[in-house]
């Protein structure tokens, strides 16, 4: 009897395992882990990745371009950056506040009187700019002043009762008076105005009744600058301006590299060492509605990849097209080059990059031999640009000084900045090229802008 209830016992149990066996497998067949789910994960896909750590504010890219002290009817300029940097660093401890526009209360005829007559110290922005972007830069006070922009910031130095500054579009008319707190006249007297012969002698050219130039007087020296340079890896480019680096194709070129994931397109000019990257997916409305940060947003967007990899500031922009150009500064003078080697240039759609311009090297290692240059005088300038061919004095908005970049034909690495006088010409940065005084003596074309 014991021996049959340990055998029904025994049978029992294995039943009981045998069905928990099953039962347990049969969950496992079955069973689905709960995942969250990540919807379009490659939509808010944001890259992280830098070409270098360099990161910039708007007071470091947007520089002025000179400034002039105008005094007992002479004028005198500011170009080396050291000095600027010490006039804009008092200039950024002020406040300014109560902006007026008094653009009426100024006639056509006095308007450049106004900005350059005696006792005014003038800084001047290669660009006029929104007042929003002055924000960045400089203490605004004043909440309701928008939607104007400008390209000078005239200081009266000859008013001692009160503390007054200009804000000024030349092309425009345009003349707000705004009030300065934390303002010292007599230390920007002692240091900058009293002191204005110490600085370069510059002369008026006048344009029309409303734009003046100020070109140097005196002879012009500057020095054959070599570099060595560094390329940057196209790579990084790669994987910081396309959404998803893994879905892109490279593919070889004779001029060198080309990348794309379908949608966007990014080239590499091995020749010139220019990269492109092309977004024709990006929206623009037929409408452009006026951005005053655009270009904040184009100092965001380098930033983002650390690409100001040399010294870049603020050149020029096109607010209706949404173009923002950053130019190359060498030695406190802008750098041209033909090919776009010294510009980093951006057009935006309505909220993402639609073109994107740079180059893909860096000045790297200054050659320690260096050839003074001596150049045309600025008078020499204007005397054989109005006896060229067709010239029209109307359409020249700048006259500078700068640095042309040349590659060395013989090394790869290495680029030429030779010293040169540029023109802004009917919209177009040009050199002014002199050709040999057989020629000139021959009458005819002395001179071409290139």
């Amino acid at each position: 009897m014991n021996g049959m209830t340990y055998e029904k016992i025994k049978t029992i149990i294995l039943t009981v395992l045998v069905l928990t066996s099953i039962v347990l497998t049969g969950a496992l067949w079955t069973y689905q882990p709960k995942y969250d789910f990540i919807e379009n994960a490659d939509s808010d896909y944001i890259q992280n990745v830098s070409v270098s750590n360099a990161q910039v504010d708007a007071g470091i890219i947007i520089r002025p371009s000179k400034i002039l002290i105008h005094k007992d009817r002479k004028h005198y300029g500011i170009v080396q950056e050291t000095e600027m940097n010490k006039l804009m660093k008092q200039v950024k401890k002020w406040s300014f506040d109560e902006f007026e526009n008094i653009s009426l209360t100024v006639s056509k005829k006095d308007f450049l009187s106004f900005l350059h007559g005696k006792e005014k110290i003038e800084i001047i922005y290669p660009d006029d700019f929104p007042i929003e972007m002055y924000r960045y830069i400089f203490k605004i006070e004043d909440d309701d002043i928008e939607g104007v922009s400008f390209d000078r910031i005239v200081i009266p130095v000859d008013k001692e009762e009160e503390a007054i500054v200009y804000f000024v579009c030349m092309k425009d008319r345009k003349i707000y008076k705004t009030t300065v707190n934390n303002f010292s006249l007599q230390e920007i007297q002692n240091t900058y105005y009293y002191q204005a012969e110490k600085y370069p002698r510059y002369f008026v050219y006048n344009i029309n009744a409303t734009k003046s130039l100020f070109i140097p007087e005196g002879p012009i020296t500057m020095n054959r600058l070599q570099y060595y340079t560094d390329e940057l890896d196209p790579d990084k480019f790669k994987d910081a301006l396309f959404s998803n680096p893994s879905f892109v194709k490279r593919d070889l070129l004779t001029y060198g590299e080309e990348y794309t994931d379908g949608s966007s397109l990014m080239n590499v000019n091995a020749t010139q060492k220019i990269l492109s990257y092309v977004n024709p997916a990006a929206q623009r409305t037929v409408i452009k509605e006026k951005d005053p940060f655009l270009i904040q947003k184009s100092i965001d967007f380098v930033n983002e990849h650390g690409g100001w990899t040399d010294t870049y500031h603020f050149a020029e922009w096109d607010e209706e097209e949404r173009k923002v150009i950053f130019r190359l500064v060498t030695n406190s003078y802008p750098v041209f080059n033909r090919f776009g080697m010294s510009e980093v240039v951006q057009e935006w759609g309505d909220s993402e990059i639609i073109k994107y311009y740079r180059p893909i090297f860096r000045l790297e290692i200054a050659d320690r031999t260096s050839v003074s240059v001596q150049l045309p005088s600025g008078r020499e300038v204007i005397e054989q640009l109005q006896n060229m061919k067709g010239f029209q004095k109307e359409l020249v908005y700048d006259i500078a000084l700068g640095y042309e970049l040349i590659r060395d034909s013989q090394r790869d690495k290495i680029v030429v900045l030779e010293p040169a006088w540029f023109c802004l010409y009917a919209g177009t940065w040009r050199k002014i090229v002199f050709k040999e005084n057989e020629e000139r003596n021959r009458g005819g074309s002395v001179i071409g802008l290139e």
